[in-house]
């Protein structure tokens, strides 16, 4: 809490040290970080300690995934190496990337509640650190927030991120023009990125390997739910492969393999599953050839196929009963 003391806050003040969580055994526990945060907010008389923070962090404050993400071609690539990290090591929330007309959307949802400050130092410190990297060329079409913002606070917040903030939202998200996610990096570095991976893969191992018993029984288990959860993130299923799913889980294929099966299942399982949850809505507001597309099948006839395996019936006979039903 170095921050706190530069702004004048007695150290005796401050929360005691926060606590690893036992079952990472290098992480600290949620509520820890969110007392302190609020704490933060208390003792600074600031309702916008969060995002005070937030604007003082740095790429290099992010370990090796700060030198990940300066190392991309661009924030597409950027994107994708933050959510594959958080998908691996981070439990503190649920980060979503939507693809819509014109703008990408990122919504971050916590796995907390009462934790405004902890969701405005993550949401700023991603913008700060995107705005280091791409400068000027940055703008912003909207921040959302779910918990509520005084006029105050409201303008504060516009005027650093340079767009409209809202409070009271669905959901937090940072909105931006589609066309910055192919803006090249200044520090773009094809072979110091692929290193990175390679570091940031191993340091996430070793993590794995320190792990407290109970994280070791359940780590098959906890695989098999985030290979779900990724599936269930795509928008489509084109292209959603093991390799792919794998590589987003800083695992190699047979690794994923292998942990799928010691949890019962195996991808083909979880994909046909996920598969058959989508099947029903695409049949009814897509043809037969693009349910299958978007369902990730090379071929209608292997679609076919497979459908007259999970239903016992054909794709079409089962989209009439579908229609008919309405």
């Amino acid at each position: 809490m170095s921050f706190l003391i530069s702004l004048g806050i007695d150290d005796k003040e401050i929360p005691v040290p926060l606590r690893p969580d036992p079952l990472t055994c290098s992480r600290v526990l949620m509520e820890d970080y969110i007392s302190s945060l609020n704490k933060g907010a208390e003792l600074t008389g600031d309702p916008l300690f969060g995002f005070a923070l937030g604007k003082h962090i740095q790429a290099k404050d992010y370990g090796v995934l700060g030198y990940l993400v300066e190392s991309c071609e661009n924030l597409e690539q950027a994107i994708q190496a933050l959510t594959r990290f958080d998908a691996l090591v981070a439990d503190i929330g649920t980060t979503t990337v939507l693809y819509e007309i014109d703008d990408t959307r990122i919504q971050w949802t916590p796995r907390c509640i009462d934790c405004k400050q902890m969701v405005l130092r993550n949401t700023t410190a991603w913008v700060a650190t995107v705005y280091k990297i791409l400068g000027p060329s940055c703008k912003l079409t909207a921040i959302t927030f779910t918990f509520s913002l005084d006029k105050s606070e409201q303008e504060i917040l516009q005027e650093w991120f340079g767009c409209k903030v809202t409070g009271n939202a669905d959901s937090n998200s940072i909105i931006f023009p589609r066309h910055l996610l192919h803006v090249p990096f200044t520090s773009e570095n094809k072979a110091m990125f692929n290193a990175l991976v390679e570091v940031t893969e191993k340091e996430l191992l070793s993590q794995s390997k320190s792990a407290a018993s109970q994280f070791i029984k359940n780590k098959h288990e906890e695989i098999k739910h985030k290979a779900i959860a990724l599936l269930k993130a795509n928008p489509t299923l084109k292209n959603c492969d093991q390799l792919r799913i794998a590589n987003a889980l800083f695992i190699s294929s047979r690794t994923l393999q292998r942990k799928l099966k010691l949890s019962g299942t195996s991808f083909q399982q979880i994909l046909n599953d996920e598969r058959k949850a989508r099947v029903d809505k695409l049949l009814i507001n897509h043809t037969i050839a693009d349910t299958a597309d978007l369902l990730g099948f090379n071929e209608q006839s292997s679609f076919t196929h497979a459908f007259k395996k999970w239903f016992s019936t054909t794709p079409m006979k089962y989209k009439k009963h579908l229609i008919a039903k309405e």
